[in-house]
């Protein structure tokens, strides 16, 4: 009693044609978001080396104000009580400072929001509900905390600029969590 089996039909069959165009379609899908994600990415890196040449500015600023070198722009000059002919003078804020630094004629007017365009190069706070402060630039202001590390918040639009007062330079990243970049003393 021998069976006969019959060979099975060579090619491809509906089925095995479905298969590999979901297999495919699979491929192009993941191709596609990878590249989206390093596009991010690359983008995320471009941002973080802006924000340590800003940090460079930052500390050739201090280092301008020991050598009592001129300043520009002068709306970024800390309030000192040690320096002679400051008292009585007007206080600079962090806004002006920070307007004068993104302005027209600042040295950061080349910078701009990469992650979105449209958006402003910095931000007071990074947060999920502003979409905007995605990609910005995130000042905080540091306070020293005798129990443990310094806390930190946003530097406020009327923030006086005294001398001494720490800051910390972040990124807001595509999940709108802080990339710390570094810390600067005024």
């Amino acid at each position: 009693m021998s069976k006969k089996i019959q060979p099975s039909k060579l090619g491809i069959r509906l089925p095995d044609f479905l298969f590999i165009c979901l297999v495919l379609a699979n491929l192009a899908l993941v191709g596609y978001l990878g590249f989206g994600d390093y596009q991010r990415g690359r983008l995320v890196a471009d941002s973080q080396q802006n924000g340590e040449q800003i940090l460079v500015w930052f500390e050739d600023l201090a280092l301008k104000l020991q050598d009592g070198s001129t300043i520009s722009p002068q709306s970024c000059i800390p309030f000192s009580e040690e320096v002679p002919g400051q008292k009585g003078a007007k206080i600079n804020t962090w806004k002006s400072c920070v307007e004068a630094l993104y302005g027209s004629n600042g040295p950061f007017h080349q910078y701009t929001n990469l992650l979105i365009p449209s958006a402003p190069a910095y931000a007071a706070k990074c947060d999920k509900h502003e979409l905007d402060s995605s990609g910005a630039f995130i000042f905080e202001k540091l306070t020293a905390n005798p129990a443990g590390p310094p806390s930190a918040g946003p530097m406020e639009s009327g923030e006086k600029l005294l001398e001494g007062i720490n800051i910390r330079l972040s990124l807001c990243d595509t999940g709108y969590y802080l990339i710390k970049i570094g810390e600067f003393k005024l």
